[in-house]
């Protein structure tokens, strides 16, 4: 061997002698147990194999059984659990997908096997958990108030804060009738409170908006609100929080005395747009929820794009058909903020400053106009891009206005429905419909055309192959109305195109994004040569932002105009959590059953009567408010959320636990429910801050069948019954629900609580299931009771969809069915008085509203004769008035230059990083961080003997740093610092400094050393448990310094504060109108305004800007560098030795 190179065992062997010398004898301990080796050839001398024998016995198993591993992330697994002596001991797949057939006997490709991932494998040791809820507990204060007959204040009604000591107060076990009787009681308290007059003079004395006491039109109901966590992951399950909120009618009538047709029931949550899952922009483009394409469309594509999104460690399962792709020839471009695990696998890889997608997206078109690479033919017959635009009115302009005695034609594509008609079941619609009073919004445009050179109408039923004319698509013109005035017309192509020119050149988007120019017109030019063969896979992670709907907006026009919508290898789909609810068209026959007239015969078919009102969550964590600004209200009366005073939750830790400004939620918002419930499994940080914490089954334990299916893969997958005994004291979340309704029923006397879950009680719920196959149009022909039988053998089915994949815009691309948009095509112009106001009815970039460098929400764009966005002090605000509130609705317009030179207002405070928070799947989110087997392995900060006592648990949240940006402000990798965003509302509003729950609240986290980051740029994985008052109690007090409740083992990842300490709720003007128009979530039916998880308003937990502090260094108990650090293992500072084995120096080939 040469001089300058070291075997692999003699570093260690240095390694260790560093170790001992200067780590003393806690690191040497484990060198007394062994005795040094020498073998060079280990199978040549391998000692004793007897041990085998042991480990085999450990591996064998007396029975097996399948149950279905179903987190928000990666899309189902049928896993098998192997049992032995009573007790699940390991988990494998069940390698049955490629067995999965269609009511037709199509059968899926052998390749999806195996499906799992290291969550899955870990699962024991959630099943078994010291963190399982054992059993129904009830908070003391909580307890008390109900005992005493539940007294109010006699003016206001509010509840004594005394009793509202969440995350501080005992908790009480309880029996499943008590848990049922305790939140029965307080739901009916707090709906008889709250209805009527009496209850609108209650809410005004407390203080709220008076529009929200309007919008629930005296029905105390409607202060209920209930959410079943990412509803598609069960049909029945929890979509039947759902069902109980449609039950809450009964309630209604009977406390106001109101007739059936006036009853009003609960409210339900949103769920998909809740978690930022849903790309907002796609109903403004396309009029639908959601454009998609199952995954494994890559197999069809030559030029995959992945935008934002981190496929290798998001969609575990499937990652294997990126990778697959590649080998076969596709190129892949990773499209990201930073260097992430899937730019590995990448050819090209561009990364951005965060928050500049739409600017990207925009440059690409901007290159694939100028160059005129675009497809004229496609763009003209299926986008709005040739319809005109009057200037004088930023209004498209109409037939009837230039032509005279123009009338237009009768549609004959959409089906209009007169006042009083019933819309047909979901599984017998074949075209789209629309209430005839709302036939005025699918009014004909105008384009000029180029064969006669005049001006021609186009109607609804005129896109695709069925429209002949042949528009000129850059059109800037005077014409003469038919009343003899002239106005200027533009075509939306023209005006889209002059503000790409004179914003978003390839040097002004490399200015804007950070891209370097070369690779802007290099990937516009990879897309143009691929029409129907580019794939754009768009990710969370620009979702995350304010600015996602332009995000959208912009990342279509660049598919469109390449035509790469609607295609087996061109598409555009988004991936975030798991949300495909339409998939499932018949859950409106269970979760909306008329509970006036029940169906109590399994075999007919039940009735279906919504009383229930959707509602965003997002108006509860901004505060429980909408949004005005001045005096002026912008939420949407159709958007407009009533008072909160009851929640019950289940499925999910985001509404309380790691909810967006979460410290705001638990310091000013918690304060004023009177009853919070949650059910799961795990103790959360939910449970912390609820009253009643419902002990649910584990995916593993499961009495009561239910299913799912997925957004990103073929499957139709059960929820077999499991013969697994109960560990604990644990309920399925039907059996919850139907005991706390039979228990409001005994409060009503009214026996038809108890009779909507019949089916329940007597261990018939597959009555409601195959209810809900029969109903929807993927999955009618199944028979549950089959598919059980499958299911049970790790076998699932296929849907019965029209392709394979399944391909979102097909019908559109092949010219069956137009796009459930007013003009029936892709449009990109939105000429709403919402969005013109907002000055976004063009694509437009803006900047982030708070995660940049330079002025927040700014718009980019030189004067421009399309854009008048309404200015702050039309909205009677100060111009110059930068806060956090008022930035909502702040329309100033920006050059690239004047912006660039700007600067975010807290940067003069010593505010210096973007902090971004995206989701981290491998080991985190749904399946959190906090099991210890994934947790030890998350981050390089593990310890399974927690040698440093101050580690909140074996593993600890952290902040990635650029190592120059840490270098530059004295902090070494393994330090601690305090991140602090903006302090005039975070972590909340009226904070007290010094005060406990100020501790609480600020953000502590390690540095971990990240080249991969960019300078300016921090960044922080999603849904670490954060710090609660419960956790804080254990760090301080508890001789081991866990961060751990000592009463309800609840276990944080954070010392203090949590990753949410950084982010506050923000309102988007333009997702609350009620103008735009799209499709409702089941069926073909068009409608306009609010629709839950289609069009409403996104979060942006990614939107922070702060300060980093120094707090701490990172050796042991404070004393001197982490050890990695000081030993030249970590990024920048690496020793010689470390530096070899890089460089590969310490691999030697025999013979050399």
């Amino acid at each position: 061997m040469s001089d300058d190179r070291i075997k692999r065992r003699t570093l260690l062997r240095g390694l260790f002698g560093v170790g001992v010398a200067s780590a003393g004898a806690a690191a040497a301990a484990p060198l007394k147990y062994f005795k040094p080796l020498q073998i060079d050839n280990p199978l040549a001398a391998y000692p004793n194999r007897e041990w085998e024998k042991a480990y085999r016995n450990i591996f064998n198993y007396d029975s097996s059984f399948v149950f279905l591993c179903a987190p928000n992330d990666t899309h189902n697994c049928l896993l098998r659990a192997y049992v032995k002596n009573g007790v699940v001991t390991r988990i494998g797949p069940t390698f049955g997908y490629g067995k999965a057939e269609d009511l037709l006997g199509n059968r899926a490709s052998g390749r999806w096997d195996p499906r799992i991932c290291q969550k899955g494998l870990a699962l024991v040791r959630r099943i078994y958990g010291d963190r399982r809820v054992k059993a129904p507990m009830v908070r003391k204060g909580f307890k008390d108030w109900v005992d005493l007959g539940m007294p109010r204040d006699p003016k206001s009604g509010a509840v004594d804060p005394k009793y509202l000591q969440r995350g501080k107060d005992a908790w009480v076990r309880v029996t499943w009738d008590e848990a049922n009787t305790y939140s029965a009681k307080a739901l009916e308290n707090i709906m008889r409170t709250y209805s009527g007059p009496e209850g609108k003079s209650r809410l005004t004395a407390q203080g709220y908006d008076p529009a929200m006491i309007e919008a629930m039109h005296g029905a105390g109901t409607e202060t209920v609100k209930l959410r079943g966590g990412m509803a598609f992951l069960g049909a029945t399950r929890i979509f039947g929080l759902y069902r109980f909120a449609n039950l809450m009618a009964l309630a209604d009538a009977n406390i106001r005395g109101v007739k059936p047709e006036e009853a009003r029931g609960a409210r339900g949550w949103d769920s998909y747009s809740w978690h930022t899952d849903l790309p907002p922009g796609h109903p403004m483009v396309t009029g639908s929820q959601t454009n998609d394409f199952d995954l494994f469309s890559t197999e069809h594509a030559k030029l995959i794009l992945v935008w934002g999104m981190n496929w290798i460690t998001t969609k575990m399962p499937d990652s294997h058909w990126l990778t697959e792709a590649r080998l076969k020839g596709a190129k892949v471009t990773a499209i990201t903020v930073e260097y992430s695990a899937t730019a590995s696998k990448a050819d090209d890889v561009i990364v951005l400053r965060p928050g500049t997608d739409p600017a990207f997206a925009l440059g690409l078109a901007q290159q694939i106009i100028s160059k005129k690479k675009y497809d004229a033919k496609w763009v003209s017959a299926n986008t709005d891009l040739p319809f005109l635009v009057r200037m004088d009115t930023l209004q498209p302009l109409r037939p009837e206005q230039v032509i005279a005695g123009y009338v237009a034609p009768p549609l004959t594509q959409t089906l209009l429905m007169k006042k009083g008609e019933k819309a047909p079941p979901v599984t017998e619609q074949k075209t789209q419909f629309i209430p005839e009073a709302m036939a005025a919004e699918l009014v004909p445009h105008v384009v000029w055309d180029k064969k006669t050179k005049k001006l021609a109408a186009v109607t609804r039923d005129e896109w695709g192959p069925h429209f002949k004319l042949d528009p000129e698509l850059s059109v800037k013109k005077t014409v003469k109305l038919v009343d003899g005035a002239e106005v200027e017309v533009r075509s939306g192509f023209e005006l889209l195109r002059e503000y790409l020119d004179n914003n978003l050149t390839p040097a002004q988007c490399e200015a804007i994004t950070g891209a370097p120019a070369k690779a802007i017109s290099r990937l516009a030019d990879d897309i143009a040569k691929n029409p129907e063969k580019t794939l754009f896979a768009n990710g969370m992670g620009p979702n995350q932002f304010y600015n996602s709907d332009l995000k959208d907006r912009a990342i279509f026009l660049v598919a469109a105009l390449t035509r790469n919508v609607g295609f087996a290898g061109g598409n555009v789909g988004s991936y975030a959590g798991n949300y495909k609810a339409s998939l499932f068209g018949g859950v409106p026959q269970f979760a909306l059953e008329d509970p006036f007239n029940l169906q109590l015969d399994p075999g007919q078919k039940p009735t279906v009567k919504k009383y229930l009102h959707y509602e965003s969550l997002h108006y509860f964590n901004y505060g429980d408010r909408p949004l005005r600004a001045g005096k002026t209200m912008i939420t949407g009366e159709g958007h407009m959320p009533t008072p909160t005073k009851a929640m019950w939750l289940n499925n999910s830790n985001s509404v309380i636990g790691n909810v967006k400004w979460h410290y705001d939620v638990v310091h000013n918002t918690l304060p004023k429910l009177e009853f919070i419930a949650y059910a799961d499994w795990w103790w959360t940080g939910s449970c912390e801050y609820s009253d009643v914490v419902f002990a649910c089954d584990s995916w593993a334990e499961f009495k009561h069948p239910d299913m799912t299916a997925s957004c990103t893969n073929p499957f139709l997958q059960l929820y077999p019954v499991t013969p697994l005994k109960r560990v604990f004291d644990t309920r399925s979340d039907l059996e919850i629900i139907a005991g706390v309704s039979k228990a409001l029923g005994t409060l009503f006397k009214d026996k038809r609580f108890a009779d909507a879950w019949k089916f329940v009680g007597e261990d018939k719920v597959e009555v409601y299931l195959q209810r809900i196959l029969d109903g929807s149009t993927t999955t009618r022909g199944y028979l549950f009771g089959e598919l059980m039988g499958k299911a049970a053998q790790g076998i699932p089915a296929l849907m019965n969809n029209r392709t394979y994949p399944r391909i979102s815009s097909y019908e559109q691309s092949k010219g069956e069915q137009s796009w459930h948009t007013k003009s029936g095509r892709l449009e990109f112009y939105r000429p709403e008085k919402e969005f013109i106001e907002n000055g976004e009815n063009l694509v437009v970039h803006r900047e982030p509203i708070d995660s940049t460098f330079h002025e927040p929400n700014a718009i980019l764009g030189e004067p421009h004769k399309g854009l008048r966005p309404k200015q702050p002090s039309e909205y009677g605000l100060d111009p110059n008035d930068l806060s956090t509130e008022a930035r909502q609705v702040r329309h100033v317009m920006l050059g690239g230059v004047a912006l660039m030179k700007t600067q975010h207002p807290l940067m003069a405070k010593g505010f210096t990083h973007i902090y971004h928070t995206p989701k981290y799947r491998h080991g985190a989110h749904t399946t959190p961080v906090d099991t210890d087997f994934t947790g030890v392995l998350f981050g390089p900060f593990g310890d399974v003997y927690r040698h440093d006592k101050r580690m909140p648990s074996n593993t600890e949240g952290y902040v990635d740093l650029n190592p120059l940006d840490a270098q530059a402000m004295n902090v070494a990798d393994g330090d601690y610092i305090w991140i602090d965003a903006d302090p005039s509302d975070r972590p909340y509003r009226n904070m007290k400094a010094g005060s406990d729950a100020a501790r609480l609240s600020r953000l502590l986290l390690r540095v971990r050393f990240y080249p991969g980051t960019p300078r300016g740029v921090a960044r922080t994985w999603h849904n670490m448990y954060g710090a609660t008052f419960g956790s804080m109690k254990g760090h301080e007090t508890r001789p081991d310094g866990l961060a751990r409740n000592p009463e309800t083992q609840y276990q944080a990842m954070y010392r203090y504060g949590s990753h949410q300490s950084a982010t506050r709720a923000w309102l988007k003007p333009t997702l609350m109108t009620e103008t735009l128009l799209h499709k409702d979530m089941f069926g073909q039916a068009l409608m306009l305004g609010f629709a839950p998880d289609i069009h409403c308003p996104v979060g942006a937990p990614r939107e922070a800007f702060v300060k980093l502090t120094a707090a701490e260094l990172g050796g042991l108990g404070g004393k001197g560098r982490w050890r990695p650090f000081e030993l030249g293992l970590r990024p920048t500072v690496e020793s010689d030795a470390m530096k070899q084995y890089l460089a590969g120096a310490f691999v030697v080939r025999s013979g050399r």
